[in-house]
């Protein structure tokens, strides 16, 4: 083991730096991209960029932008200006260049790329000032995700004091290869680079931004580092595209800069050695390190958001009510902590001049620097601190005091929820939550109302967000925290109005049960409050049940205010009999149910001509209505289901034979063309079966939309042939599904004989139907149409786009789209894939 004189023998970065790098010369430094440099070779290299930058600017209070990337060129730049006395800030080229100029501006320094300062005549005979542990080495500036960023002055005790604890508790020493895939602007990647380069460790470098995730395996394989250090979310992604190998040989990985969860930690140890240790770092640009909370592989991790751990060394660590008074153990109070090795206050660019400001930084009264944090946090009966969120977080709810963050950790650790973070959205004197949730992938995306049910399972009702949006991602600034600004503003909701009694009132409950909320008022819309097919069916069969009257989803797209519902059923129950508008009959018979249509209409209102949607098998025409909605208010939309699925009727067995249904329909909403098709699944199929009859007749079809239409499966069984390669799997080839046994399949083959009769609870219905079309998809016998198509994919379609020009001649495009086969047609993807098709429509109107 290679031995470096104990870190607190020096004073200041650039001479901890000089001692490192003569003690040992002649190993690797810095490997970035293929390239590296020795510790030799950087001391060299930077001393002489220090001088020539010492000649170029004299004054050596004068901050030095710097503009950086994730290359060998840009870190060599940050140990020169390092090692020349000046403030180093650090503006990464990711950032808009508005931003860059403006933190220029308020730094009042000189900027240079690497190149630039490369290109500065060399000084030998320049002097490099002297530097105290107090004298900033770098000005941060904060990410400024709740507010005006702040530059924070760092000075070099800060540094050298950070560099001492990495290694004292995470052991990172001269042996250690340090990995790092953090951009090296942000504060936590430029912990690591310090903690690396002042003990002699070698420092592997990689910008995702820049290579993407998907080279950091091979970056793994081929560095094969001992430590790595990210954040949640970049652990996250870097799991995702990890093989069962990649991440052998760590003995450490660290991530900071947000909260993290346990299940993340759990995934990540089922990847690593045994012995292993992950950490949790928890700190600020303010403070440094302020606690570590470290779990070996074996040992149990808690669920949530997990603690902060025991606090950092050579910190006083206190928990102070709103007077400043000390709180007991377990009561919350706001992070205070004092210690020499806080940051030297925050920077003020008036005249230039680098000096601390009074706001949160102060003295004890022997002089101790202290910082009061906006962190709330508690000391449990381990010992641990945990951080239970910021002073402008906690928002009472109901008169109950709520921590955002602990709502946010119960929204992670829901199937289908890849990410979550939670608000309080105040309208007037009203508070209330708002959780925005990034769906996982490759996974179902849960609907709205299914994310607040299952919150109810674990959480009180005053903690449950009224309203959850859903995103691809979560929003992020430039330091790779959630970026709270930029998150969309929580779906409007009509002022609360109080349902009357009667029909509306028990409407109202049964409506608040599906969709897992408190109150529903008289002109909320069921599917804008996060209702999706599943919850629509689940609703009408119990109002069917309570009041005794058929209703369908057209029911719900026709009446979809409560308001309107309640209006409905009343008026559905006088045409069956005297009704009580207070009191509801709940032995009154139902009336006999009335052959239902196929069709739907879906949104009437505008001046376009009519899109028909044909929904898939097992599908209502209702799970085609957010993308109704956002194909905007001037598109008229009709939606098409299979006869049977929830009104008594004879389904069709064969395409053939829902085409001419589907027909009929279609002409009595249009008689002529030019029509507009958009089919999701087999209703794709079943589309372009009704345009070729269409055009039998004489009549002129524009287009053909196919959403997610798999083509690898039952549809093409009995052809025609898809052109495969070599890279093309094939049905045969995937895992066979587990055999049902014969009572299921008995059970199976009796529903289907009575399919479109009997009406099965809601999810047995799907499924039967859904089956009934697998079956409809065999007996097909596919016929290429040369009519205009347009084609999107979901991301998990196994389809090879190239196939499609088998199935049609005239294809125009191929598109993939976020989402799997059914969360397209749902927020928050569905709005990708409205894009698209308003750029079909767009493509085929004159």
């Amino acid at each position: 083991m290679r031995s470096i004189l104990p870190i607190a023998d020096t004073h200041t970065v650039r001479d901890r730096f000089t001692l490192v790098a003569e003690s040992t010369p002649e190993v690797p430094a810095l490997v970035c991209a293929g390239e590296s440099v020795t510790y030799g070779e950087l001391l060299a290299r930077s001393t002489d960029r220090a001088r020539a930058l010492a000649a170029h600017e004299p004054d050596p209070r004068r901050p030095i932008a710097l503009d950086t990337t994730g290359d060998l060129d840009t870190l060599v730049a940050l140990v020169s200006v390092l090692m020349s006395g000046r403030p180093l800030v650090l503006l990464d080229a990711q950032l808009p260049e508005e931003r860059r100029t403006e933190i220029h501006r308020r730094s009042g320094g000189l900027r240079l790329s690497p190149a630039e300062l490369g290109d500065l005549p060399s000084a030998d005979e320049a002097v490099l000032p002297t530097v105290t542990a107090c004298d900033t080495a770098v000005l941060l500036f904060t990410s400024g995700s709740t507010g005006t960023p702040k530059a924070v002055r760092q000075g070099n005790r800060l540094w050298l004091n950070q560099a001492a604890e990495f290694h004292e508790r995470l052991g990172i020493g001269a042996d250690d290869r340090v990995g790092l895939p953090l951009p090296i602007s942000f504060g936590g990647g430029l912990d690591i680079v310090m903690s690396a380069l002042l003990h002699g460790a070698e420092l592997h470098v990689i910008d995702p931004r820049q290579t993407g995730i998907e080279a950091v395996p091979a970056w793994l394989q081929a560095s094969r580092p001992t430590t790595l250090h990210t954040t949640p979310s970049l652990l996250r992604s870097i799991l995702k595209v990890c093989g069962p190998g990649d991440l052998q040989g760590l003995r450490l990985v660290t991530t900071c800069g947000e909260p993290v969860h346990g299940d993340d930690v759990r995934a990540l140890h089922a990847r690593l050695d045994a012995g292993s240790t992950y950490c949790n770092l928890s700190g600020s640009s303010e403070t440094g390190n302020i606690a570590f909370a470290p779990f070996d592989t074996g040992s149990d991790v808690p669920d949530g958001i997990l603690p902060a751990g025991e606090p950092a060394a050579r910190k006083m660590i206190r928990l102070v009510d709103a007077d400043g008074h000390d709180v007991s153990p377990g009561t919350t109070g706001t992070l205070v902590i004092e210690s020499p090795f806080v940051s030297e206050g925050y920077f003020t660019d008036v005249d230039g001049v680098l000096a601390g400001t009074p706001d949160a930084f102060g003295h004890t009264e022997d002089g101790t620097p202290v910082f009061r944090t906006s962190d709330l946090g508690r000391i449990g009966p381990d010992g641990l601190l945990r951080l239970v969120g910021r002073q402008d977080d906690a928002v009472k709810v109901r008169g109950y005091l709520v921590e955002p963050n602990e709502v946010a950790a119960a929204l992670r650790s829901l199937p289908g929820v890849d990410d979550a973070v939670v608000t309080a959205h105040r309208d007037g004197m009203i508070v209330s939550l708002v959780g925005y949730v990034a769906t996982a992938p490759h996974e179902r995306a849960p609907s709205e109302a299914d994310l607040r049910r299952e919150l109810r399972d674990t959480l009180p009702a005053w903690m449950v967000p009224g309203r959850i949006v859903l995103l691809p991602v979560l929003p992020r600034n430039e330091r790779g925290k959630i970026d709270r600004g930029a998150l969309p503003a929580p779906p409007g909701r009509p002022t609360h109005v109080e349902p009357n009694a009667g029909t509306e009132s028990t409407l109202a409950e049964i409506w608040a049960e599906v969709l897992g909320l408190d109150a529903i008022g008289r002109d909320d819309d069921f599917v804008s409050l996060g209702g999706d097919s599943l919850q629509t069916q689940q609703m009408l069969t119990r109002v069917s049940d309570r009041f005794g009257i058929d209703t369908s989803s057209a029911t719900l797209a026709h009446n979809p205010t409560l308001r309107r519902f309640a209006r409905h059923i009343d008026t559905v129950r006088v045409d069956s009999g005297p009704v009580d508008s207070g009191r509801v009959d709940s032995a009154a018979p139902a009336p006999t149910a009335r052959p239902g249509s196929v069709l739907v209409a879906l949104q009437t209102t505008g001046t376009r001509p009519p899109v028909f949607a044909f929904a898939g098998a097992g599908s209502t025409a209702l799970a085609l209505l957010p993308l109704a909605r956002e194909l905007g208010p001037d598109q008229p939309v009709y939606g098409l289901q299979a006869r049977g699925l929830e009104r008594r009727g004879l389904p069709d067995w064969t395409v053939r034979s829902a085409a001419r249904r589907y027909l009929k329909h279609i002409r009595r909403i249009q008689p002529h063309g030019p029509y507009v098709f958009v089919g999701h699944s087999l209703g794709g199929v079943i589309a372009m079966d009704v345009a070729r009859l269409l055009e039998d007749r004489g009549e002129t079809v524009s287009a053909v939309v196919c959403l997610d239409t798999i083509l690898d499966g039952p549809l093409t069984e009995g052809g025609p042939e898809l052109p495969r390669t070599s890279t093309t799997t094939t049905p045969g080839e995937a895992t066979p599904a587990a055999a049902p046994s014969r009572s299921d399949l008995w059970r199976t083959r009796a529903r289907l004989l009575t399919a479109g009769i009997v009406q099965y609870p809601a999810q047995t219905q799907w499924e039967l139907f859904h089956e009934l079309g697998r079956r409809v998809a065999l007996l097909h016998r596919f016929r290429p149409w040369d009519g205009h198509v347009e084609v999107v994919m979901a991301e998990d379609n196994p389809d090879d786009p190239q196939w499609w020009p088998a199935i049609a001649a005239n294809v125009v495009s191929v598109e993939r789209v976020p989402g799997d086969h059914v969360g397209m047609l749902r927020p928050p993807h569905v709005a990708r894939t409205a894009a698209f098709v308003r750029a079909a429509l767009g493509r085929m109107r004159p």
